[in-house]
């Protein structure tokens, strides 16, 4: 009887840091922000692209003159020499990991059509950081390693 109670007190000590290691996620979020906050800074004015790069290659000036104006309701429109294109855009807000999985990053998904040079944002990118001036976004496919930033006029 004693050695049964010995063994399992054993078995209970060595399940304790498993059991205690399990978690629904393990990501701690660094305040990522709310959509209507993040609706609301991109309402505010007009914007422009500071800078956008491929791989090595600087591409900013395809966007040369380029202004891009944000609705609350996710229209999107691009002015750029007296050519306006009207589009779409959405915010999806980082999303928690479970059972140990990643989190998922928030994102932001441009629909301008296909027309140069507008075609290049059309896709979803992932929210690289946000703040009230500045927007930075991220082509999420590696290989294509497109960086794009948007400043506040």
């Amino acid at each position: 009887m004693k050695l049964m109670v010995n063994a399992l007190r054993f078995v209970l000590i060595a399940a304790l840091p498993l059991l205690a290691s399990c978690s629904k996620s393990s990501y701690n979020n660094q305040n990522p922000p709310a959509t209507s906050d993040f609706k609301a800074n991109l309402a505010q004015g007009t914007w422009m692209i500071t800078s956008y790069t491929q791989k090595t290659e600087d591409k900013t000036s395809q966007f040369a003159g380029a202004t891009f104006t944000f609705s609350t309701s996710g229209t999107l429109t691009a002015s750029q020499n007296g050519s306006v294109t009207t589009g779409s855009w959405a915010f999806t807000p980082s999303s928690v990991g479970y059972y140990g999985g990643p989190p998922s990053n928030a994102s932001m998904t441009i629909s301008l059509g296909n027309q140069s040079p507008f075609g290049r944002l059309s896709r979803t990118w992932n929210v690289d950081s946000t703040s009230a001036p500045t927007l930075s976004l991220v082509n999420p496919e590696p290989n294509d390693d497109e960086h794009v930033k948007f400043s506040r006029q």
